[in-house]
């Protein structure tokens, strides 16, 4: 899809994203203002550490903020149609057939008393108008297609009978059901061992090729960026504070909060007794986020108007984006 001017219309656009929460306790500006985006075909890493909007974000692209939480303001465009505008029945036809989503426990997705074979083909079924026999035979053929062996014997198995790797990939399938446009993980492979993690990567991203489908690809997880993700975005306390391709972030961070992210990654061939890098503190409460930059009480380098100004996101380096008072832009 392109626009007037010839260039390409992103797959999923972000804009100016506001999503709070309305609690007893005050107002959680959990997601403040984001923006990005995702072209056709590629994968868009977002992280950052626990609590600093990740999750919201892409739960507000799915428009399933439930109350307290309401989505104030902002634009969730997939090829060019903003979510936001549709009808409640508009959108669920959008949910798991246009967007589809993969979570990082699946036994907290799946429903234990029915085989992987009944939902997936409940899946097909509530968004294709197709008959119980074609929905399980397309139930097979997707529990082949993300690599699981015996398809024809897995399809009746429970959930509880396959391992944690496997629940995962009857996930995928699952999501991939009705050829989504997009797909959202979430903290995809947290539960699973390395060797497990790097297969479930490896799945996606070959499907990602076969289909030309977009990935939002929610972690903490750098060095699983680095090897997936084709653009970063990183967050801090409810805002987008780095954007760059990931060559360009790997080998340029910018913000403190990103450099201090990478400095805390093992790397092999570290001394044993050379110690990790950490960054000082924790994400601040969302009732009580500081003042000026969000990062300033933890930031080795903050100056006096870190303290008071917040920084605007803006770009640094040719499509690099910081936000950060102390960045100079050449």
């Amino acid at each position: 899809m392109s626009t007037k001017d010839g260039a390409s219309t992103p797959q999923l656009e972000v804009r100016d994203l506001k999503t709070y929460f309305y609690t007893e306790d005050g107002l959680v500006r959990a997601v403040d203002g984001v923006n990005f985006s995702i072209d056709r075909g590629k994968t868009l890493g977002l992280v950052g550490e626990s609590g600093c909007g990740k999750s919201v974000s892409s739960l507000s692209v799915l428009r399933l903020i439930s109350p307290p939480g309401k989505i104030v303001s902002g634009e969730i465009f997939l090829n060019g149609e903003d979510l936001l505008e549709l009808t409640e029945d508009a959108m669920r036809k959008v949910r798991g057939r246009r967007i589809a989503m993969i979570f990082q426990e699946p036994m907290t997705s799946l429903n234990p008393v029915y085989t992987v074979g009944a939902q997936i083909a409940e899946a097909i079924r509530t968004h294709e108008n197709v008959g119980k026999k074609e929905a399980y035979e397309r139930a097979i053929a997707l529990l082949g297609r993300v690599k699981i062996p015996a398809p024809e014997r897995r399809v009746d198995e429970y959930p509880h009978q396959m391992s944690g790797g496997m629940r995962q990939r009857v996930m995928i399938a699952m999501a991939l059901a009705c050829a989504p446009e997009l797909l959202i993980a979430d903290e995809p492979t947290t539960a699973l061992d390395v060797t497990i993690q790097a297969q479930i990567m490896e799945l996606l991203e070959e499907l990602q090729r076969e289909s030309d489908m977009s990935i939002l690809l929610i972690t903490h997880n750098l060095g699983l960026v680095a090897e997936a993700a084709d653009h970063i975005a990183v967050m801090y306390a409810s805002k987008v504070v780095e954007h760059a391709d990931v060559e360009e972030l790997f080998e340029h961070p910018l913000h403190p909060y990103t450099r201090g992210l990478l400095t805390s990654i093992p790397r092999l061939g570290t001394p044993k007794d050379e110690k990790l890098n950490v960054i000082a503190g924790t994400v601040p409460n969302p009732l009580r986020f500081p003042s000026g930059c969000k990062f300033h009480d933890r930031c080795p380098i903050a100056e006096d108007r870190c303290r008071t100004e917040e920084p605007e996101l803006r770009e640094v380096r040719p499509g690099h984006l910081a936000s950060c008072h102390l960045i100079e832009t050449p």
